[in-house]
């Protein structure tokens, strides 16, 4: 498997034990606070969102991939949009559920056969899928975010 953590954060800005150094904006909470003496707004906000889930689902229809499957669901605030465990999802369901979990509505692994997308703390994204996907590789970093080479830390099957 091909495993990737895709994130806004550029890994120059990282130590030797791969602490982010920057004062950035981590969670969708901060919209309308400052971070690292810049306002984060919610446009601001919207275009790295639509960056992640557009990044996710060229990964994922690029290996082949067309539905996701909930799994580990966490609804500590009982949100009455979130899906059930065990629920498919079609691409553009999952896209839906991508967007409240980096919201922070709840959170879940979105699981397929032959790949994954996990959300993380501090805004991080891994993505996990059979093919090498150079060309979404690509096209994420032109959306301004950055790809490495990394395994899910949320992937059951490799801990």
């Amino acid at each position: 498997m091909h495993c990737f953590r895709v994130t806004k954060h550029n890994p120059a800005h990282r130590d030797e034990r791969g602490r982010y150094l920057r004062d950035d904006w981590i969670m969708f909470a901060q919209v309308g606070s400052e971070c690292g003496g810049v306002l984060l707004t919610l446009e601001d906000y919207e275009l790295v969102e639509r960056a992640y889930i557009d990044s996710a689902l060229q990964f994922l229809t690029d290996s082949g991939i067309d539905a996701l499957t909930v799994r580990t669901l966490e609804n500590h605030s009982a949100c009455p949009t979130a899906p059930a465990e065990g629920d498919r999802l079609d691409l553009a369901a999952a896209a839906i559920v991508m967007r409240s979990i980096l919201r922070e509505q709840y959170w879940c692994r979105l699981q397929a056969n032959a790949g994954y997308v996990h959300f993380g703390w501090d805004y991080y994204m891994y993505v996990g899928v059979c093919d090498p996907c150079e060309s979404a590789c690509e096209a994420a970093h032109a959306r301004g975010l950055f790809v490495e080479r990394f395994a899910s830390p949320y992937d059951e099957d490799a801990n």
